[in-house]
């Protein structure tokens, strides 16, 4: 199994935002999982630890990304998930189609995708993915969905039937 997280996650695990985030990949990680991303994934956690530092809302060196990035298996073919990301049909941002493109080069049956993006985890499910929301911790979410619907951490049960269309097929 493959765990493709993004950056909605990531970040609140690495900053402290959520204790549920963090746990979930902390435990993934001791178990020896792998849980993998794009490029993307890299450079938007770098990015947003640069920005809080220049706001000063972070001090320099307080949250080092190589703490998480470094035991993660990140993907390089960037040209291909570009080309994937462009043809994808469903409402997402250019970022968070990158993160979508990958997780579908590694194939739907391997993966499941990570998130705490409401119109990303849609997407994944259209397309078949399991997909997994860990911030069971945000205040926001729960007032916004109500606390009935908060899917359980643990749960990666399928959400939508398997099929891709074939202008969203890996490899094309």
């Amino acid at each position: 199994m493959i765990w493709v997280v993004d950056t909605s996650v990531v970040l609140r695990a690495m900053l402290g935002d959520s204790a549920s985030a963090k746990a979930w990949l902390d435990d993934h990680l001791a178990a020896g999982q792998t849980i993998a991303g794009c490029r993307m994934l890299d450079l938007e956690v770098r990015r947003a630890i640069i920005r809080m530092e220049l706001r000063g809302t972070l001090t320099p060196g307080q949250v080092d990304p190589d703490a998480y990035l470094g035991r993660f298996a990140i993907g390089t073919q960037v040209d291909a998930l570009f080309a994937q990301a462009t043809r994808l049909r469903h409402m997402l941002r250019a970022s968070d189609a990158l993160h979508v493109a990958f997780a579908l080069s590694l194939g739907v049956e391997e993966t499941t995708v990570v998130t705490h993006d409401e119109e990303m985890a849609a997407a994944c499910a259209a397309l078949g993915f399991d997909v997994v929301d860990p911030v069971s911790d945000d205040p926001a979410r729960l007032r916004k969905i109500g606390r009935s619907e908060v899917t359980h951490p643990g749960h990666t049960g399928r959400s939508a039937p398997s099929t891709v269309a074939a202008a969203d097929q890996p490899g094309d």
